[in-house]
């Protein structure tokens, strides 16, 4: 008469259970979830969140759609009709732009059909590459006189090949299979690349309303709102709204790969996930972001105190901004590991963010949820790789037509920069699709792995978790 006890039901020692907050007791656990039904979300969680973020977006764009009709930019743009950029300049650097931006599209294309077709080749040598790129930049800082930064760069190089060799060759085959996975989920589901671009969009109109917004404030109050404070409020602004555009895209997929995952995909559960990311989750995406846009501006604040430190030669303020922003750029890594298991869980089971948490929270404690976290590491490392080799390339590309147009050599730097910063972002952009989906495979496995051998079509998954035991 004992009830079977799954690995996704292990809990933490009852001695550091108790020390849970009292509310917690009502939040649900791992087996509990499991008996909830799935993708059927009942009522709206978080509501409250998603209201100030409304709120938030419209004062934004009455900020700027004030200073418009009041003719705030009518001296702006009088300023900006004596250029020193002439036109033929102008007109190059457009097309130096368009170049870029259309072979960023297509690296990030090519990048996605590698991972489909040849996963363990891009596995392969992503592994081989890291080291040489930490070598590589040794040699150049040893070339330009900074033997400091060479030396720890070499440093950096041999941890990284240590850390290839010892542990991510032998991983190399589950990374791969677990890459093909993911990526034959998203060619069969091609709206999911829609859906990402709609959203790419709409936070690209977003930045461009922010920048509005800003210089209409200090215009219209005469220079006296560029003070700190309002810099960090509209920064606040504009990171909340990137980051919830980030999360509607990660729930979007984790919904995809999920439904995937317990054989209930339909024609077009792509869209359906979006709407219910943009509806019934939107109070806890716009929570998750709030909290990781706060992170995000405390640590520019730090940077911006360790700069001014190194302007004044005050060894303090370089101190104190150096720590600060190494603790904060911790805790963001550790919220956004956190929220991007909750999310995962939000996206299948219609729960509360705190609800999911504390999922999360219990699933820390079964190895089936650390060896998640393992692996999505790993799939992170190949994806930075590849994002990192696109900005490259596409950073070469440019340079190359730029000479050809006969631009000086300012114009040069910014558009060969310009070209890496455009390729980098992205097949970033294409990567993290591949890396939520990763991360919502692991979710559903470690929550109900039976669901994972029932269905035919995770083959690539499940040869994955044979080459480790769970």
């Amino acid at each position: 008469g004992r009830r079977q006890v799954h690995r996704g039901d292990r809990l933490p020692p009852a001695s550091l259970r108790t020390k849970l907050p009292r509310s917690m007791a009502a939040y649900m656990e791992p087996g509990e979830l499991r008996r909830k039904p799935k993708f059927q979300p009942e009522e709206y969680h978080d509501k409250g969140w998603a209201v100030v973020f409304i709120l938030n977006v419209v004062l934004v764009t009455g900020i700027c759609s004030y200073a418009w009709y009041t003719g705030t930019f009518a001296e702006l743009q009088r300023g900006g009709d004596a250029g020193s950029v002439s036109k033929a300049e102008y007109d190059a650097l457009l097309r130096v732009m368009g170049v870029s931006l259309g072979c960023a599209i297509v690296f990030a294309v090519v990048w996605l059909l590698l991972l489909q077709h040849a996963p363990l080749f891009v596995v392969e040598t992503a592994c081989r590459g890291l080291p040489v790129l930490f070598l590589i930049g040794a040699i150049a800082a040893f070339v330009f006189g900074s033997v400091l930064l060479g030396l720890l760069l070499l440093l950096l190089a041999a941890i990284m090949g240590c850390y290839v060799y010892y542990y991510l060759w032998q991983r190399r085959f589950a990374c791969a299979a677990l890459l093909e996975q993911v990526s034959r989920v998203f060619s069969k589901h091609p709206g999911m690349f829609v859906v990402a671009t709609v959203t790419l969009l709409v936070m690209c109109a977003w930045f461009v309303v922010w920048i509005f917004a800003l210089v209409g404030t200090v215009l219209m109050s005469g220079g006296a709102a560029a003070n700190p404070g309002v810099i960090i409020l509209f920064a606040l602004m504009l990171l909340w709204g990137f980051q919830v555009g980030i999360w509607v895209i990660h729930m979007t997929a984790a919904g995809l790969l999920s439904r995937f995952y317990f054989n209930e995909d339909t024609p077009n559960c792509v869209y359906e996930s979006a709407g219910h990311a943009c509806s019934y989750y939107f109070g806890s995406v716009c929570f998750g972001a709030f909290v990781i846009a706060i992170l995000q501006t405390l640590h520019a604040i730090a940077r911006f105190i360790e700069q001014r430190g190194v302007k004044e030669s005050n060894i303090v303020l370089q101190l104190a901004g150096c720590c600060c922003a190494c603790i904060i750029s911790q805790l963001e890594d550790v919220f956004r590991m956190y929220s991007t298991y909750a999310f995962n869980l939000i996206s299948v089971y219609s729960v509360s963010f705190a609800q999911a948490g504390h999922v999360v929270i219990e699933m820390c404690w079964t190895a089936a949820g650390f060896e998640a976290l393992v692996n999505n590491d790993m799939t992170g490392l190949v994806c930075f790789f590849g994002c990192f080799c696109a900005g490259l390339i596409n950073c070469l590309v440019v340079v190359f037509y730029a000479l050809s147009l006969g631009l000086a050599t300012q114009m040069v730097i910014a558009a060969a920069t310009l070209g890496f910063v455009v390729g980098y972002l992205i097949c970033s952009a294409a990567s993290s699709l591949v890396q939520s989906g990763c991360s919502a495979l692991f979710t559903c496995y470690a929550l109900d792995p039976q669901a994972c051998r029932n269905n035919a079509g995770m083959e690539k998954f499940q040869e994955c978790l044979s080459f480790k035991s769970w």
